[in-house]
């Protein structure tokens, strides 16, 4: 598999909380992250290291080493921002709802300066379609 991988921040949700109903599933998708490249939209900073987690010392310790190691990119979210928010409200008017951070990783796969070959996420519904329309793997 060639490109880098593109986490869901519910995907670090599950992987550092035990009781998370995802959390078996995340664990034994850990290696993932070693195997590519990642690359991190900054959405998802902002989603993952939120007052509760960011409370859990080793938890965020863990979560540094993945984000400061040199096999991650953190990826500036501005070109995807005005176009992600309208996203999220047309698709909310057709009946789907889907959240901003949601939005910018579609966005992400959509770019073609973006080297994506998998996303990591519990949410496979809201990545399908964009995954298959540019031969994304959903893990």
């Amino acid at each position: 598999m060639t490109g880098a991988l593109l986490p869901d921040s519910g995907f670090f949700f599950a992987l550092y909380d035990p009781r998370d109903e995802h959390h078996v599933a995340a664990s034994a998708k850990r290696d993932w992250l070693e195997m590519l490249p990642i690359v991190l939209p900054w959405p998802v900073l902002y989603e993952v290291v939120n007052t509760r987690f960011s409370r859990r010392r080793e938890i965020m310790a863990r979560f540094d080493a993945l984000v400061m190691n040199p096999n991650t990119a953190l990826l500036d979210d501005s070109p995807y921002r005005h176009d992600s928010y309208r996203a999220v409200l047309d698709m909310e008017r057709r009946g789907r709802p889907l959240s901003l951070v949601d939005a910018v990783l579609r966005a992400v796969i959509e770019d073609t300066n973006v080297a994506v070959a998998a996303i990591l996420t519990f949410n496979r519904a809201d990545f399908m379609d964009v995954s298959l329309r540019n031969s994304v793997e959903v893990l």
